[in-house]
């Protein structure tokens, strides 16, 4: 499958809401690599050629900070973060290094690890708003919570939550 067309519409519809921050679930990390690459995509090309469901206001997203949560850890409640094989963050660094130097996204830009009781806080909150959502899914938001402090209160965030399987 062309790793380009993964997840695309997703990737399109946060784009276009021109978020200053974005955190996203990562598990395979195709969907966060994807949402960069296509963000990356529509900047380089702006003057012309980019995808017609491009609607994002470019100065924004040069500097959205595209935010990955994942787990290092293998007892961790997000099942679908973490693997036994690939027990550190894999993907192209030197890749999300250049979109950052070339202004394709905020500095902040990364995947980071998520704590469990972070975890365990933003299922809960999810849950009282009837937002079916297993650990996973809701790892976005955790992250959020764990780097609150960090976060000015004014910025855009867009929080994407990946749902819930059936069981």
């Amino acid at each position: 499958m062309d790793s380009s067309r993964f997840y695309d519409w997703l990737a399109y519809e946060v784009i276009n809401s021109s978020p200053q921050r974005c955190f996203v679930p990562f598990g395979t990390g195709n969907l966060y690599e994807n949402m960069v690459a296509i963000n990356q995509k529509e900047l380089a090309y702006h003057s012309g050629g980019n995808d017609p469901r491009f609607k994002g206001e470019s100065e924004i997203l040069r500097r959205c900070n595209f935010l990955g949560a994942t787990t290092n850890n293998p007892k961790s409640k997000a099942t679908k973060l973490y693997s036994y094989h690939l027990p550190f963050v894999h993907f192209d660094e030197q890749r999300l290094k250049f979109y950052t130097y070339a202004g394709f996204c905020g500095q902040h830009s990364n995947v980071y690890p998520i704590e469990e009781a972070k975890l365990d806080e933003a299922v809960e909150l999810l849950t009282q708003q009837g937002v079916a959502v297993e650990p996973s899914g809701a790892a976005g938001l955790a992250l959020l919570l764990q780097m609150q402090d960090d976060v000015p209160k004014d910025d855009k965030i867009l929080i994407v939550s990946t749902g819930k399987t059936k069981r």
